[in-house]
This record gives structure tokens, sequence and C-alpha cells, in this order.
């Protein structure tokens, strides 16, 4: 099973998730005060649930992104997807070096290092 998070401000106008893709789990909205000039200062935070194919969820969130500095991140139990606005990223669960790479890539799209937390 997948679990990740989305933050709806990252989305793209005209995205669409419906209940055949993600379950939300939790949702809830709070302030920023160290976000990048780009995000917004209030943010809502959507955590889900997915059974849907993982590469195939990962590549309609790269989709779905817009904007420099944004992602969205989800695990499978034994891979860990970081995605971006046309690019998706995945290493195994626990690789320090890929997880390196991947924070390297994030900073480079504008991704604060506060926000390398998922």
């Amino acid at each position: 099973m997948i679990t990740g998070a989305v933050i709806v401000e990252s989305l793209r106008p005209g995205a669409v998730l419906d209940d055949s893709l993600i379950r939300v789990r939790r949702l809830s909205r709070f302030e920023v005060d160290d976000g990048s000039p780009e995000q917004p200062l209030l943010w809502t935070l959507v955590e889900f649930s997915s059974d849907a194919d993982p590469d195939d969820l990962a590549e309609l969130f790269a989709d779905a992104l817009t904007g420099r500095g944004w992602y969205v991140s989800f695990e499978t139990g034994d891979e860990t997807y970081v995605i971006f606005p046309g690019r998706v990223l995945h290493y195994p669960t626990g690789d320090r070096r890929a997880r390196a790479d991947v924070e390297v890539y994030a900073l480079s799209v504008g991704v604060p290092d506060n926000q390398l937390d998922w």
C-alpha cells in the first residue's frame, strides 16, 4: 500500500485526483513562515493512501504539479518516491546515498532545505 502527502497549493489548475486513485487519510491547513518566495503562506496538506500502481500514480502527480519548489512524496514500503513537476525520482527506502541524490535535485529546483522532510 502507498502512503504519502501532497500540498494542494502545489497542484496546477485543472488537476484532478479522485477516490479511484487516492483515499484521504487526513486533511489539514497550516501557515508556513519559512517557505520559498514562490510558495503561499497558507498550505492545505492531504495525507493519502492508495492501492494504485506506484509508477502510474507518480506519473499522474508529475503531471499535476506546477511551479518551482514543489514535490509530492510517498512510500510503498520498499521504495520512496519523490515527484516533482515533470520528473519522478525514487529509491529503495533507507538508501542514504540515493536519498542524498534526490535531495541535491530537490534543492536545484527550488525546494528549501527545511522542506526536505519526505
